[in-house]
């Protein structure tokens, strides 16, 4: 029946509205990018009212245009920010330190070397109040005067500042403009200061690796260097004098140098020097990051904690990659895997990490993946565990491999069949996959790379939103954790460092529903679900539990969707069939 008058008007006036407040919001996020995912669900609500049912911009009019223009002006905006973050990363990996100075002898750009060195100069608070010392003449002038007469011999200068028994001598080399121009440095640097600690470069690491120095006689020389003392060294590092004069010979031997001096002098040569210091990880000396090449050609990398002989679980994390931090803290889990006799296999799926992008039409497509890494690892059966959106890649592998899967167990589970009937209550993850992504695919692939570049410009703004819409003290308390910042910053930064595609298309399948039918899955499943979830409700987890043939839901009261960022243990022992209780 057609509209009336009265209803073509009343209509009209709520799109042209609608519309309106559309355009200022597309402006907005312009500069917040995190608005974009309202941006597109408002989007959708114009297109629900104007009676679109296919392509989202198709008959919304100059909103389109302006959502276009916005989204280019946030790219550049974002490109920007990268290319400063970029360079900032790779100035603060030196270890030299670079300080950019105006008439005054103020700080006008420092890198984060020579930050520790102004805090001791005080540079940081104005202009310095310790006197530093010419190398060459012996005179003590203040920095502004050392810039005034740099630059009036156009010649660098040599300084130095006496240390205390806490703090080391700072040496440092003032270039004045004319030089400092010459290399490239900015117009307006009167003066620049370099600094530089060589038992602040990574130099004496790369030295000791070079020379096959094992780590006693590579922390003996770390300490010497510090010292200059072999007696102050070998006290430091618990050692007898003695010990120590044979661990020294034993390092000239390898080294053929000869002294203390010639030892120092070829740390600072060596082409690492330049760089700062790096402490070796964890993970590094465990041998958690590996990497399996494929029979054809791809790599796919895992990560592995635990005994090596322990009982195989296959992890399928959530698309970020950090819930169970095996790269970032595997000494967290090691005693629990140990008592458990376990073995945690986090696998990369295509993509992401250092595996190899491998286009993929179905979430089945991974399992030829997962048989050839078992066999590489001579695994013949095992139990899998997945966290989140990683529930879809691991109920589709138990579907194409569960003769050899003895258990699966899916924590905070995601189930595309599932439609909420307010998704506007829910958090931005579900709206973004479960909206966005199941009704407009080409406009998730279109905004979901933007999006994650955008969340490693500004975590925290993120994961304020994420807290604003949570229920859940328990992820609220998780959420706003550093920790919880900086390794899901880290790791989906390396996640998407060689390419987004991966994580893009495994959106995709997740959203627009799997192809294979859970009701042919007869492996035993564990559903471990909080009651205030609002990334993937209650309600989906109940649902995935009717349609699984074997399956039993255990409903976690006072947790929401990150429970397994804490609830790790018992968790682990569920998965490797053990008796465990939930909290």
């Amino acid at each position: 029946m057609p509209k009336s008058e009265h209803e073509q008007i009343s209509h009209g006036a709520r799109t042209s509205v609608g519309s309106e407040r559309l355009t200022h919001l597309v402006y907005e996020a312009s500069l917040d990018n995190s608005l974009w995912p309202e941006i597109i669900l408002e989007l959708t609500d114009q297109i629900n009212n104007v009676g679109v049912d296919n392509d989202p911009t198709a008959d919304l009019g100059e909103t389109a245009q302006h959502f276009k223009r916005a989204m280019h002006i946030s790219e550049k905006i974002v490109t920007l920010q990268e290319k400063e973050q970029q360079l900032t990363s790779v100035i603060d990996s030196l270890a030299v330190g670079i300080s950019v100075l105006d008439e005054s002898g103020a700080l006008l750009i420092e890198n984060s070397v020579a930050s520790e060195a102004n805090r001791q100069l005080t540079l940081s608070d104005g202009p310095t109040t310790l006197p530093l010392t010419s190398v060459e003449t012996g005179k003590q002038r203040a920095l502004a005067q050392w810039v005034r007469e740099a630059n009036s011999s156009a010649e660098p200068v040599n300084l130095v500042v006496a240390g205390t028994h806490k703090t080391p001598n700072i040496n440092a080399l003032l270039l004045p403009r004319e030089i400092a121009t010459e290399i490239g440095f900015p117009p307006s640097a009167a003066g620049v200061l370099l600094t530089f600690d060589p038992g602040d470069s990574d130099g004496l690491r790369a030295f000791a690796a070079d020379c096959l120095l094992t780590p006693r006689e590579t922390d003996l020389l770390e300490s010497l260097q510090r010292s200059q003392d072999l007696r102050t060294a070998a006290e430091e590092i618990k050692l007898s004098y003695e010990s120590a004069r044979t661990y020294l010979k034993r390092i000239f031997s390898k080294t053929g140098c000869t002294s203390q001096s010639e030892l120092f002098q070829r740390i600072a040569s060596s082409p690492a020097s330049f760089l700062k210091r790096r402490a070796a990880a964890t993970a590094e000396g465990q041998k958690v990051r590996r990497l399996c090449t494929l029979r054809d050609g791809r790599t796919l990398e895992y990560f592995l904690i635990g005994p090596e002989d322990g009982y195989p679980v296959l992890y399928f994390d959530a698309l970020s990659g950090s819930s169970i931090d095996a790269v970032g803290a595997p000494d967290r889990y090691t005693p629990t895997l140990k008592r458990l006799n376990m073995r945690l296999i986090t696998i990369c799926r295509p993509g992401g990490f250092r595996s190899t992008m491998h286009q993929v039409n179905s979430l089945r497509d991974y399992s030829p993946d997962v048989e050839e890494l078992c066999a590489h690892l001579n695994i013949d059966r095992f139990s899998m565990l997945s966290y989140s959106f990683g529930s879809g890649a691991a109920l589709a592998v138990a579907h194409e491999l569960q003769a050899r899967v003895d258990r699966l167990i899916l924590s905070s589970a995601a189930y595309p069949a599932y439609k909420h009937p307010n998704w506007r209550e829910l958090d931005l993850f579900y709206q973004l996959s479960m909206v966005i992504g199941r009704r407009w695919p080409n406009m998730l692939r279109q905004i979901l790379p933007f999006l994650i570049r955008s969340i490693l410009q500004n975590v925290n703004r993120y994961f304020e939103r994420h807290m604003s819409r949570s229920r859940c003290a328990s992820d609220i308390e998780i959420l706003s954790s550093p920790v919880t910042l900086q390794r899901t910053k880290q790791m989906l930064s390396e996640r998407v460092a060689i390419t987004m595609e991966g994580m893009i298309e495994e959106n995709l399948l997740n959203a627009q529903g799997w192809d294979f039918d859970v009701k042919d899955i007869y492996v035993p499943v564990t559903l471990l679900h909080g009651v205030e979830d609002n990334v993937s409700p209650l309600a989906a987890a109940q649902l995935l539990q009717q349609h699984l043939p074997n399956a039993v839901l255990h409903e976690l009261q006072d947790f929401g969707h990150y429970h397994i960022f804490t609830q790790w243990s018992w968790i682990l022992t569920a998965a490797a069939g053990k008796p465990f209780e939930t909290p």
